[in-house]
């Protein structure tokens, strides 16, 4: 190990074996005493490890430090304090609908922002064990090590992974990894929160059942593409139909889709603004049609700047560069593609005041 490996290892004290056989400790650092969880990995995708570091998410652990050598990634992450939800499923049996649609939403949330990466960070191993209630109820999400970023150009996994009942085909090397691999696992996971068994045991038989049985169709294509779809269909299944709510709001220009009531009002005040000064504007010697022509255009212009700012729809998922996970090369897609979206317009617009 090189030295300043060992080093940086060297302020962290083992106290206690967690796992031994998948290299797990809490360990205490020398310098504050602060408690921190150590893994050990020998099979892992180091570019999933650097952005958790990087971009610390609700309802994963923070990672504190990752030290790479001799192909082994040691991974210093915060100590969470709960019990997996294996252990609670082993002690009070199946959840309620609602109880396990709870925790269902949550897990969602936590996949959401990583799924909507370009390329899509998928974990591969959601499972009972994997998941820590904390004393607040919290679901937090662990064990990174079989996560990896979704390649679409790759036929097939390069590294097969997983676990036995929770692994989607693909993971047994029929297609890559993709965000439906974890609507899969997600499947599996609802019908044991529901029943208490595998779904190869005992499948669920009530209103949810249809949502299991699209999580867990063979063809990746037939199951839910997203944790939203995911969503919609157990609101669907529950007879609970969110277009006046929760669905509606995602149609909401950007400003109004948050709770903020500061970000609301002056969301408000802006596009007041834009609709002032596009439809007061004046253009000299236009006729009352140009002038009317020429108002609209200015409106559609302030209109779509805003909608591609806000990232409306989230509309920069479909332009190259401009969902990349480097801050730089997403800046300048978004630059790139508002300014095409700019001369489109004008093109558009010089086309009809010539008709």
């Amino acid at each position: 190990m090189q030295i300043e490996n060992k080093v940086r290892l060297s302020y962290y004290r083992k106290i206690a074996v967690v796992d031994e056989v998948h290299s797990v400790d809490l360990v205490q650092n020398v310098e504050n005493n602060r408690i921190f969880v150590m893994k050990i990995h020998e099979v892992y995708d180091i570019k999933v490890y650097e952005y958790l570091a990087e971009n610390p998410s609700p309802g994963i652990p923070k990672i504190v430090e990752l030290i790479e050598d001799n192909d082994l990634l040691y991974v210093i992450e915060e100590y969470v304090s709960g019990i997996t939800l294996r252990n609670k499923l082993d002690e009070s049996g199946a959840y309620s609908e609602t109880e396990a649609i709870s925790l269902i939403r949550q897990l969602c949330s936590i996949l959401r922002p990583l799924h909507g990466l370009d390329p899509p960070i998928v974990h591969r191993d959601i499972k009972p064990s994997n998941l820590l209630i904390t004393a607040d109820g919290e679901l937090v999400l662990i064990d990174f090590n079989s996560a990896k970023e979704s390649k679409y150009n790759q036929r097939k996994d390069t590294i097969l992974i997983g676990t036995i009942d929770y692994a989607a085909p693909e993971q047994y090397g029929f297609s890559v990894s993709q965000p439906a691999t974890d609507i899969y696992a997600i499947g599996v996971l609802l019908n044991e929160l529901l029943t208490g068994q595998l779904p190869n045991h005992k499948g669920y038989d009530g209103r949810l059942k249809i949502v299991i049985k699209t999580c867990l169709e063979m063809d990746p294509s037939n199951r839910y593409q997203s944790v939203d779809d995911l969503l919609l269909g157990i609101d669907a299944a529950m007879g609970v139909y969110t277009e006046t709510r929760s669905t509606l709001r995602t149609w909401l220009p950007p400003g109004f889709r948050g709770k903020n009531v500061w970000i609301i009002l002056l969301s408000a005040l802006w596009y007041m603004f834009i609709v002032f000064i596009s439809f007061s504007m004046e253009v000299e010697d236009a006729a009352a049609g140009e002038l009317l022509m020429e108002r609209i255009f200015s409106f559609l212009v302030f209109l779509s700047g805003t909608l591609w700012l806000g990232n409306y729809r989230n509309i920069w998922r479909f332009f190259p560069l401009s969902k990349s996970r480097n801050v730089l090369l997403r800046t300048l897609g978004i630059i790139i593609w508002g300014g095409v979206l700019l001369f489109a317009l004008f093109f558009v617009f010089t086309v009809v005041t010539d008709i």
